[in-house]
């Protein structure tokens, strides 16, 4: 070996492991959006040395394109301009540089994803009555939503179905750790969610004073109830929801580029488009809030016909849920769009918390404070259809439709009854959400 190819073999090995831990980092001369084509020269430009069966002792000898050939040499000579060794005399074929588009896409060490999420809320298959101007719902009979059943449209309900959309912000930070031998990317990321609140709000008037009546399944009695016979009733349910994740992502990449030779017979490198898979595992903390806030006004006491005896009924809710979360996706990625699918889920301790409080401004015969705590095992789950278009190679606008589902949660809606001997905290409801989320994402 001469001291040349020696030479030569170090510098191009040091480069090679310089550009390894630069990996990370855009080249300097890739001013566009969109990798260069590189247009490369075939073997028989002018000028370009050919490589020859190797000489003894593995000396080189080099032949012209016009087939001339050159006595064997050992090193460079300064006063043989042809006779010098080149890097193509070491590589045959096309070359292309150590960048390519595979590693175009998500440079960088750190990145962040922000999303407005608007999801609809469906918490219960069928609505919930509260109240109705029709005393037929004291009957012990009337069960739960018989609604179809009454003589009147004054109902109180709480819809299973509402309140309907809201809007939530979603926001991603994540670092780089390490890309394995695979040619996949390795990053730990914290997620958090927040902003979800659900609302709405009913009221119901009787056409003559002392009118309205509850269910029997709610106060157990037939006319003298806390909230029977009163003349005006309102009820407002919220909901809030918000989720704290840390992930350990393992997401690859796409292959090495494949380099085409056009008509023209010049080389160019096209991206190896394909699928490409992720996996997930981490942490989670959710927590699930309900607020519900039921007031009754000018409620008859006994045989009077006194108004201003009011009263209120609040019922709070509190799911916080702690567990350990799995997910996968596959997503068909190029080199300005892709378009996959994602799915997490686990299985989560929830800590259920309810209380119940119901104050009257004339009689406290059925006031009380309740106070209920349940340990349940809840199972959450989320699907996702994600689209992503890249605008720079650290820049990508994304959309999806996305949903979640939450087994055995306490909500408040519930838990209203005016029986505190037979209360208990109901932890069998199993909310659902879907909709779509808008946002960005960005490398450092």
């Amino acid at each position: 070996m001469t001291n040349s190819t020696r030479l030569i073999g170090l510098i191009m090995t040091a480069a090679l492991w310089a550009g390894g831990a630069r990996a990370q980092e855009l080249p300097s001369d890739w001013d566009d959006a969109t990798p260069p084509d590189l247009s490369l020269p075939s073997l028989d430009t002018e000028g370009l040395p050919a490589l020859a069966p190797p000489g003894d002792r593995g000396q080189s000898v080099l032949v012209d394109p016009s087939g001339d050939y050159h006595e064997p040499f050992d090193g460079y000579q300064p006063d043989c301009e042809d006779c010098a060794p080149g890097l193509h005399d070491y590589w045959h074929g096309p070359t292309a540089e150590i960048e390519s588009t595979s590693t175009w896409l998500r440079r960088g060490f750190w990145y962040a994803e922000a999303e407005a999420v608007v999801w609809n809320r469906l918490w219960n298959r069928d609505d919930k009555l509260f109240a109705a101007a029709d005393q037929d719902v004291e009957d012990t009979t009337f069960f739960f939503n018989q609604i179809v059943d009454l003589n009147t449209n004054r109902v109180l309900i709480v819809s299973g179905a509402h309140p309907g959309q809201d809007a939530s912000v979603r926001a991603t930070l994540g670092h780089f750790l390490f890309r394995d031998s695979m040619n996949r990317d390795h990053t730990a990321e914290f997620t958090a969610f927040a902003g979800g609140d659900w609302h709405q709000n009913r009221i119901i008037s009787s056409p003559t004073n002392f009118g309205l009546f509850v269910p029997f399944y709610i106060d157990g009695t037939q006319g003298t109830g806390p909230f029977d016979q009163s003349t005006r009733q309102t009820v407002e349910y919220s909901s809030h929801y918000s989720s704290f994740e840390g992930n350990y992502r393992v997401r690859q990449r796409l292959r090495r580029d494949r380099m085409i030779m056009d008509a023209n017979g010049h080389w160019h490198r096209a991206t190896n488009s394909g699928f490409v898979r992720e996996y997930l595992v981490g942490l989670r903390m959710v927590e699930a809030r309900d607020l519900l806030d039921w007031r009754a006004e000018d409620i008859r006491i006994g045989t009077t016909t006194q108004l201003g005896n009011n009263g209120t009924y609040l019922i709070r809710t509190d799911n916080d849920m702690f567990g350990f979360q799995l997910g996968t996706g596959l997503t068909y990625e190029t080199s300005r769009w892709s378009l996959g699918v994602q799915t997490k889920g686990g299985v989560f301790m929830n800590d259920a918390l309810g209380r119940n409080t119901l104050d009257l401004t004339m009689v406290d015969t059925f006031e009380h404070d309740l106070r209920f705590r349940e340990d349940e095992l809840s199972f959450i789950g989320e699907a996702k259809l994600l689209a992503r278009w890249n605008l720079t190679p650290n820049f990508s606008l994304r959309a999806a439709y996305e949903m979640m589902y939450l087994t055995s949660q306490a909500l408040a809606p519930n838990q209203a009854t005016f029986i505190p001997e037979f209360a208990y905290l109901n932890t069998t409801q199993d909310p659902f959400y879907h909709g779509a989320s808008f946002g960005f994402e960005g490398y450092w």
